[in-house]
């Protein structure tokens, strides 16, 4: 008994041993068990994601060789996983050019286990198996496995994205040479058309001029109103043409933001009073400051605007509103608004206003004439200042147009006080005057070499075009409206000239009131348009500013001046006769007042004012017997050009009354306006009669005694 227990107490320890050790093999067994599931479990799906991955995956070993070639891999390159694995990768896939590198690159990662490839996705020619390279995007990971460092390389196919961002860069290289080709087209056309054109309504004046039958009058009228609203039509093609071609430029300068209204309301003053429609201008809301702006392309769009609302308007009253709103550091909100209590637009019409080519008239097309390209303009260049541009209305009760501009408040040069020095220096400037009024010649011959300016003077444009021609100039200063050769012929001649006067600068005169010819006028070379009446300080200003551009030539030799000749005795003994001959009329102040504040009169001294008042009264009484002569022919032609030269003549210094029934006058030269005309014409004769018989005491002078 007691050696049993002894032999089982001696085994028991081997035993023991035993049972654990076979509970450890197990243990570990069961784990390696687990762990092989595991592995094979994970290469089973990241086979699956190999082959369901749209990226070929290829992978290789640290020596470049491919141990790794996706289903993906095999579509995209032409190559079968058996054909491929084990070779070099850059032998089958790398375009010949980049192996080199490739290699190189290789190298240096065994060598320093840096890749400077790695983690990045690069754009890259790749070779399919029948050696066709294509684009590809590929990225690089770095693993490592039981035999070293692998490199797993994702790479996609974009060939065909490529070919399409090719395609469409190449369609809109192609429809921006078709835009630029249609551009240049349709800016070259409207400039052949528009040749022809003035060529026509030259003719068409000549044949005016001569002796027609009442029919043929009408029918001359006729065929010159329908080439003009031909022309306008070609002035708004040809000034998209050149939004469109991007040569037109916003240039900024200095503005005052109150006056931003002053020339529309005097181009359209006119035309409202024709139509019984009140022009009114409100800055009450607009603050008393300079912006630094392109103050033109500004007023284009405001004529535009006045134009349209004195269209659709047949009575009552168009605001040209300004106001200026802060916005913080020293930026400003300019806004313009045109408002009319005209027909009024319907709420499905307004989003299409500014789209090219829309009209939305709704009462008569045939009322209107245009092409539906303003407003577009005046979108584009809002967009070009960028600004924002928009319209309200209701139809019935009118609308209102507007834009609103961010524009920086500036300091414009101080102004020097006022005196007999406050003229801009225009000392010793050469200036050559084409002006067919003898009562003009004087007054702004005076006025320019009371400042230091030498002038020669011309009385048409074939005259001046041959002092252009034999001596230098710094500027021409020119009539446009002038017999024998106007304005804008001079100008076309001079610039298409080889003279040295040919890029001189030019400021045209004009009391057009047409927002199309005034534009008109930089076409055929005039830098700058200045509207009659205008005062003498900006004259002086617009001559100052036009000669400080740089010139590239020199005066021609010695410039002549034309000999001023002074008056008469006889010519002053005939208007003394008839100031003796005054008769006492009743003289309403709006129609026979003289407005000599800030006009060409003012600073002219006594003597001055006398000589001035006697070559007027010559001019004056001349111009009125012609228009009275015309009136009773009922000459249309004949009225249009002596009316246009009243206008002138008066409203320059400040005959603003008889220049207004003037102006109604000239604006009703037209077959189908001729009783309005008479009767416009018969009350221009009967105010400029009476303005004759008080001249002295309209001008405020005594003459000398006999």
């Amino acid at each position: 008994m007691n050696s049993f227990w002894i032999v089982a107490a001696s085994a028991f320890p081997a035993f023991l041993i035993g049972y654990m050790l076979r509970r450890v093999t197990l243990k570990w067994e069961n784990k390696a068990t687990s762990a092989q599931a595991v592995a094979e479990l994970q290469a089973e799906q990241l086979k699956s994601t190999v082959s369901a991955s749209l990226d070929g995956i290829i992978i290789i070993d640290a020596q470049g060789c491919i141990v790794e070639f996706s289903e993906s891999a095999e579509q995209i390159f032409g190559f079968r996983k058996t054909d491929i694995l084990g070779r070099n990768m850059a032998e089958l896939i790398v375009p010949e050019r980049y192996r080199d590198a490739h290699n190189k690159g290789m190298a240096r990662m065994r060598e320093t286990g840096k890749a400077n490839i790695l983690g990045q996705r690069i754009e890259i020619e790749a070779m399919r198996a029948n050696g066709e390279e294509f684009m590809s995007e590929l990225a690089i990971s770095r693993s490592r496995s039981s035999t070293g460092d692998i490199f797993i390389a994702y790479i996609r196919d974009i060939s065909v994205a490529k070919a399409a961002e090719q395609a469409l860069r190449d369609a809109k290289d192609a429809a921006e040479l078709a835009n630029k080709a249609k551009t240049q087209f349709i800016s070259a056309m409207s400039h052949e058309i528009r040749t022809p054109f003035n060529a026509v309504l030259g003719i068409l004046d000549i044949l005016g001029e001569t002796r027609l039958s009442k029919d043929q009058k009408q029918l001359v009228q006729t065929a010159e109103h329908t080439s003009r609203s031909l022309l306008r039509i070609i002035n708004d093609v040809l000034d998209y043409a050149r939004i469109s071609s991007g040569s037109v430029k916003i240039v900024n300068a200095p503005f005052a933001a109150v006056k931003v209204f002053d020339d529309v309301e005097r181009l359209f003053a006119v035309q409202a009073k024709e139509k019984n429609i009140d022009l009114i201008v409100d800055s009450a809301k607009a603050k008393p400051i300079h912006l630094d702006g392109d103050a033109g392309r500004i007023r284009q769009i405001l004529m535009n605007f006045v134009s349209n609302a004195l269209k659709y308007t047949r009575d009552g009253k168009v605001e040209l509103i300004t106001e200026t709103h802060a916005l913080g550091n020293g930026e400003w909100a300019l806004l313009c608004k045109v408002r009319d209590n005209g027909l009024g637009i319907k709420k499905d019409k307004l989003k299409h206003l500014f789209d090219e080519f829309y009209m939305a008239e709704e009462v008569d097309l045939r009322a209107s004439e245009g092409t539906g390209l303003g407003l577009t303009i005046c979108k584009v260049l809002t967009n070009m200042m960028g600004g924002e541009i928009g319209v309200e209305s209701e139809l019935g009760e009118g609308s209102t147009f507007w834009v609103k501009l961010p524009l920086a408040q500036i300091t414009p040069a101080k102004e020097a006080p006022k005196g007999p020095d406050t003229m801009a220096n225009i000392q010793g400037k050469q200036i050559l005057l084409a002006e067919d009024n003898a009562t003009n010649r004087m007054v702004v011959s005076r006025i320019l070499e009371k400042q230091g300016a030498v002038l020669t003077l011309a009385v048409n444009g074939v005259e001046a075009l041959s002092h252009l021609e034999t001596a230098g100039y710094d500027l021409l200063l020119t009539d446009i409206f002038m017999p024998e050769m106007g304005g804008k012929e001079l100008v076309t001649r001079l610039r298409a000239g080889d003279t040295p006067n040919a890029s001189i600068p030019v400021i045209g005169l004009t009391a057009m009131g047409d927002i199309h010819e005034a534009e008109e006028l930089k076409d055929y070379g005039v830098d700058q348009v200045m509207l009659k009446p205008f005062n003498a300080k900006d004259l002086i200003r617009a001559i100052a500013d036009q000669c400080a551009r740089p010139r590239d030539f020199g005066p021609l030799g010695e410039r002549s001046l034309n000999d001023q000749q002074p008056m008469t005795a006889s010519a002053k003994a005939v208007k003394k006769s008839q100031r003796h001959a005054k008769k006492d009329i009743e003289m309403r102040p709006e129609d026979y007042e003289i407005d000599r504040s800030g006009g060409l009169l003012e600073g002219l001294d006594a003597d001055d004012l006398r000589e001035v008042k006697v070559q007027f009264s010559m001019d004056l009484e001349q111009t009125t017997q012609a228009l009275r002569a015309a009136i009773e022919a009922r000459d249309i032609k004949a009225v249009e050009f002596a009316s246009h030269t009243l206008k002138g003549l008066t409203g320059l210094y400040g005959f603003k009354g008889l220049s207004k029934v003037a102006a109604l006058t000239n604006s009703h030269c037209f077959s189908d306006k001729i009783e309005k005309m008479v009767v416009h014409g018969t009350r221009a004769i009967e105010i400029a009669d009476v303005t004759l018989l008080n001249l002295d005491d309209l001008f405020q002078i005594k003459d000398e005694a006999a």
